[in-house]
C-alpha cells in the first residue's frame, strides 16, 4: 500500500520530463502536423501555410501544458474560440476541421514514441488515454466555437440576401437595379431562372427539401411573405426531379435575366391559389382553373350547362373519359396519350368520341377544348390528367 504514491509519484515524474522533451521538439512537431494536413487532401486551399503552422504551434504548446497540468498562458486560453471562429470565416468544411484538429493526437503520439526510451514503452500506454480525453475536449471546444460562428455567418449572409433581394421585389423598375442585386447575392444576371411560390401550409416541408441542396450549385435563394415562402434559382431542366416536385406550389422558369425574377414573383403569387394539392405546377397548366374563376361571374352555370350530358354515364366511365381528355390535351397525340394511359389507341379514340357525344364539345378542335378545361377546372377545382 505505501509502495503506490511512490510509484505513482515517479510516473508523474517521468511524465512531466517526457513532455518536456517533447516541447523541445516542437518544430518537428509543426512538420509533421503540416504533412499530415498535406496528406488529408483538399479543405484548406483559403488557409495560407503560416496560419496552419502558427496554429499548430499553439494548439500543441496548449495540449502539452495541459498534459503536463500547468497553468495555460493567457494568450493560449482562448485559443479553441479563435480557431473556430478564423476557420469558420475561412470557409473550411467542418468535417475538414474535425479531421484536421483530429491530427493533433496522431502529432502528440508520434512525437512520444520518439522521445520516450523503448524500456518506457509501457508508461506510454498508460498515459495514451489522458493524451487523446486531452485532445478530444480541445475538439469539443474547437467545434463548438466553429458551429456558433458558422451559425452566425449563415445569419448574416441571410439578413444581405434578404436586404438585396427586397430591392429587386420591390423596384418599379427591376432591370434598373438587377445587375448590382445579382451581383450582392452572387449569381448571373443574364441566367435563365425559375420561381417557386409555396403557401405556407406547405412551407415547412418545403424549407426541409430545400436545406438538404442548399450547400449545392443548385442552392436557392428563400424569401418569406405572409402566405407563402419563395424560392429562386437558375432554371432546373427537368420539373419531374425537382426537389419541390411534391409540394404544393407554382413554378415560373423560364425567366430570361434576373430582373424577370420580380415579376415571375408576382406572377407566382396570383397563380398559387389555384395549385392543386400534392405536387408543384408550372403556369402553363393552371390557366384554365384561373379562367374559370374569371369567368364565373360573367358565366354563372358555365360548367353545368357545358359538363351535363356527362351525368348519364356511370361514375367510373365518367372519370376515364374526362380522364382521358385531359391527357390527351397535354400532347394532342392519340398515340401519346395511349401510352401514357397504358391503353389501346383506339380506346383513347373512343373515349373522345364519347366526350364529344355527351357535351358536344369536340376535344380536336381548339376552341371546343378550351371551353371543356374551363368548364372543367370550375367544376373541380383542378385539372386531373389520370387515365
Amino acid at each position: 500500500m505505501t509502495s503506490m504514491p511512490v510509484a505513482t509519484t515517479q510516473q508523474d515524474d517521468w511524465w512531466i520530463a517526457t513532455l518536456a522533451d517533447l516541447r523541445g521538439d516542437m518544430d518537428a512537431l509543426v512538420d509533421d502536423f503540416v504533412a499530415r494536413l498535406r496528406a488529408v487532401g483538399s479543405g484548406y486551399e483559403d488557409v495560407s501555410e503560416a496560419d496552419v503552422r502558427s496554429t499548430a504551434r499553439e494548439t500543441l504548446t496548449l495540449l502539452i501544458t495541459e498534459l503536463r497540468g500547468e497553468p495555460i498562458p493567457p494568450a493560449l486560453a482562448d485559443l479553441p474560440h479563435r480557431l473556430g471562429v478564423r476557420r469558420a470565416r475561412q470557409g473550411v468544411d467542418r468535417d475538414r476541421l474535425l479531421e484536421a484538429v483530429r491530427l493533433d493526437y496522431r502529432v502528440l503520439w508520434a512525437g512520444l514514441t520518439r522521445v520516450v526510451a523503448p524500456a518506457d514503452a509501457r508508461l506510454l500506454v498508460d498515459h495514451a488515454e489522458v493524451v487523446l480525453s486531452t485532445v478530444e475536449d480541445y475538439i469539443g471546444e474547437v467545434q463548438v466555437a466553429f458551429l456558433n460562428e458558422r451559425e452566425i455567418l449563415a445569419l448574416d449572409t441571410r439578413a444581405n440576401e434578404t436586404r438585396a433581394f427586397a430591392r429587386l421585389l420591390a423596384a418599379e423598375r427591376p432591370e434598373e437595379v438587377a445587375a448590382d442585386v445579382a451581383r450582392e447575392l452572387g449569381v448571373a444576371a443574364d441566367a435563365e431562372y425559375e420561381v417557386i411560390l409555396v403557401p405556407s401550409a406547405s412551407a415547412a416541408e418545403a424549407r426541409r427539401l430545400v436545406s438538404a441542396i442548399q450547400h449545392t450549385r443548385s442552392r436557392f435563394l428563400v424569401w418569406d411573405f405572409d402566405d407563402g415562402v419563395l424560392f429562386v434559382r437558375p432554371r432546373a431542366e427537368v420539373l419531374a426531379s425537382h426537389p419541390l416536385a411534391a409540394t404544393r406550389g407554382v413554378v415560373v422558369d423560364e425567366i430570361a435575366g434576373f430582373a424577370g425574377v420580380a415579376d415571375a414573383a408576382r406572377l407566382a403569387h396570383r397563380l398559387v391559389p389555384y395549385a392543386p394539392a400534392g405536387r408543384l405546377s408550372d403556369e402553363h397548366e393552371l390557366w384554365p382553373p384561373v379562367a374559370a374563376a374569371a369567368l364565373a361571374p360573367l358565366l354563372p352555370g358555365l360548367s353545368a350547362a357545358a359538363l351535363g350530358g356527362l351525368e348519364s354515364v356511370s361514375p367510373g366511365d365518367r372519370e376515364r373519359i374526362i380522364g382521358t381528355f385531359l391527357a390527351y390535351c397535354e400532347s394532342g397525340s392519340v398515340k401519346q396519350t395511349a401510352e401514357a394511359g397504358f391503353v389501346h389507341r383506339n380506346t383513347v379514340v373512343n373515349r373522345l368520341r364519347t366526350f364529344h357525344d355527351l357535351t358536344g364539345m369536340d376535344p380536336t378542335v381548339p376552341r371546343d377544348a378550351a371551353r371543356a378545361l374551363i368548364a372543367l377546372a370550375d367544376a373541380s377545382g383542378e385539372t386531373s390528367s389520370s387515365l
